[in-house]
């Protein structure tokens, strides 16, 4: 008996730990036609890759990072899809929020940050930043360099 649970406790021990986080900004209600998303993922406390999502039940699509950006004045970074002739924005932090322009039609629209870990009352998100304050610390550390 005592060899399974010295066993147990040992894989638990060392497993393969991956640190993994997300941060989540989003415009319009969740399950409508209106909403949009972007999601912010950091692997191995490095930049690991960016999620588009629009629309009710719409697939996410991955953005790719596209270097330093500014817009009047501030700092940010662009993003590009991954077709040619797509999405090509520039994100830039505005206190909490985040603004998205588009680089060609010039339109723009503000993002905030989606508290994932109250989209259910039983949901539960580890990986989640906590608040906006550290989804934003994230974003400036690992998208803003």
């Amino acid at each position: 008996m005592i060899k399974p649970i010295l066993l147990l406790t040992l894989l638990t021990l060392f497993r393969n730990y991956q640190d993994v986080r997300v941060l989540t900004y989003s415009v319009g209600k969740a399950d409508s036609t209106g909403y949009e998303s972007l999601s912010f993922w950091i692997k191995s406390n490095q930049r690991a890759y960016i999620r588009y999502t629009r629309g009710q039940d719409a697939e996410d699509v991955e953005l790719l990072w596209a270097g330093r950006d500014s817009l009047d004045g501030r700092r940010g970074f662009r993003v590009r899809g991954t077709a040619p002739d797509s999405m090509n924005w520039t994100i830039v932090p505005q206190e909490y929020a985040l603004i998205v322009a588009d680089r060609r039609s010039r339109n723009r629209k503000e993002f905030h940050w989606e508290n994932e870990r109250a989209a259910s009352p039983d949901s539960t998100c580890d990986i989640c930043a906590q608040n906006e304050k550290q989804a934003m610390g994230w974003l400036r550390k690992y998208f803003i360099p």
